[in-house]
């Protein structure tokens, strides 16, 4: 009985949130970029940022622990969260709807003040 809830649960999430025209699957990735449509993240661990000029509809983190840094001059119009320990930092001044299923977290920083990013490697990419 418990397994066939669970499925529910996930097939809901599924049908409700869609399928994300940009979609972010594993553990523990690192991801940098100019995204334009519905951004999903899968897994557990992932760091990610939505670079200056990106257009979000809606950001989707599914999974525990990730973090998520909005550049200023990208626009994201909703955040969902399901799982626990994840963040998403943006500037205070984006107007943006929050759903959550878990303990997480929308940390809101002035405008003009650049968000905590990890260093980057050679290719780019958060090392």
């Amino acid at each position: 009985m418990r397994t066939y809830f669970a499925t529910a649960v996930l097939l809901l999430i599924w049908i409700g949130t869609g399928c994300a025209s940009n979609s972010i699957v594993g553990h523990a990735g690192q991801h940098k970029g100019r995204f334009n449509g519905d951004v999903g993240i899968s897994g557990n661990g992932n760091t990610v940022i939505i670079e200056k000029g990106s257009n979000v509809p809606k950001l989707s983190v599914v999974g525990d622990a990730s973090t998520v840094f909005v550049e200023d001059g990208a626009v994201v119009w909703k955040i969902e969260f399901f799982g626990n320990g994840n963040t998403v930092s943006i500037v205070e001044d984006l107007d943006v709807s929050v759903a959550a299923l878990g303990t997480n977290k929308v940390v809101r920083r002035p405008p003009g003040v650049a968000a905590p990013t990890p260093p980057l490697g050679p290719d780019g990419t958060p090392e």
